[in-house]
């Protein structure tokens, strides 16, 4: 579904890499919280949460400005450690799966999954 489009998608991920740069690096901040029994990490998650949900969010509106046909949604991540965004395309009716990876500085890959 997504053929004649992935150059505009494509394009508005290579705009949006130093988000997914800083999203590496919400990613690493996300590895060294510290979980104990103070219960004092509940702080640093939710601060980590906030900017990975800020990031994220301006890569997807970016895309949805760019990809205006298409209803754009964020999926996400169960684990902040994880270094890909999952976003649904949606339209007419039909859904597109889109992973990117952005695990490598400097570097995404994305991957249709639907």
């Amino acid at each position: 579904m997504l053929n004649d489009d992935y150059v505009v998608l494509k394009n508005s991920f290579i705009e949006s890499q130093r988000l997914f740069d800083k999203l590496n690096i919400v990613a690493n901040q996300a590895k060294e919280i510290e979980y104990d029994e103070s219960g004092l990490f509940y702080e640093d998650e939710e601060r980590v949460q906030r900017h990975w949900l800020k990031l994220s969010s301006k890569i997807v509106d970016a895309l949805s400005h760019d990809l205006d046909s298409y209803k754009v949604e964020l999926l996400k991540n169960e684990d902040l450690e994880a270094r890909e965004l999952s976003i649904n395309l949606i339209k007419d009716g039909e859904i597109s799966k889109i992973l990117v990876d952005y695990s490598r500085d400097g570097a995404i890959n994305i991957t249709q999954i639907s």
